[in-house]
């Protein structure tokens, strides 16, 4: 039974080298941090999260066209490469991917670097967690774009999980439930999102 698991691993691996190999055109930019290439396969950007903008009769956020058009403009009509981490899809069957252009500019970095996007870490998804890291860092200080917004304080102080990377306000009932282990106690944003903590999308804070 060992043995079949193995070569299972081992071909699913050869795959996604295979997928990670291919070059596609980009036809279409969704907004700051998701796009559709040639082939119709919609892209989520792994490891970071840049502003929504208006859909669906909701309002956008700010800065979400600003990163919509940025995004454009690095990436649409160009070539690019996916590379994927340890899992593809996500449940709506975006393909999650690091986006790479043929010169190697690194998009996802891009994105965080101009100040566009910040830092989103799923466990097991942390290949390149350190060096979009350092680069919000670096957005953060030069108080770049979203940073002039995300920094302004709405509690006295904030819950975090270490285990999820997620920062909630005091009475959001993820943030109650977070086991005293994996608790950890922010008295600004600027820490959380400094230490690579993002926001509860629940409680928003």
């Amino acid at each position: 039974m060992l043995k079949y698991l193995r070569l299972a691993i081992f071909f699913v691996l050869i795959l996604c080298s295979a997928c990670d190999a291919q070059w596609h055109y980009v036809r279409w930019v969704i907004d700051g941090d998701s796009i559709v290439l040639d082939n119709g396969q919609k892209v989520r950007y792994l490891g970071i999260n840049a502003p929504e903008i208006a859909h669906e009769q909701k309002p956008g956020e700010p800065f979400g066209k600003e990163a919509l058009h940025y995004n454009i403009h690095l990436v649409k009509g160009k070539q690019v490469r996916i590379e994927t981490d340890i899992e593809p899809y996500d449940r709506y069957g975006r393909l999650l991917g690091y986006v790479f252009l043929k010169d190697g500019t690194f998009i996802n970095l891009e994105m965080v670097k101009a100040g566009y996007a910040h830092v989103l870490f799923l466990k097991p998804h942390l290949r390149y967690a350190k060096k979009l890291l350092a680069a919000q860092q670096e957005a953060m200080q030069a108080k770049k774009n979203i940073w002039q917004i995300l920094l302004k304080e709405s509690c006295d102080y904030y819950i975090g999980n270490r285990r999820s990377h997620k920062f909630h306000r005091p009475y959001c009932k993820y943030g109650k439930h977070i086991s005293p282990a994996y608790r950890i106690i922010f008295n600004r944003k600027w820490d959380a999102f400094y230490q690579g903590y993002s926001p509860c999308r629940k409680c928003r804070p």
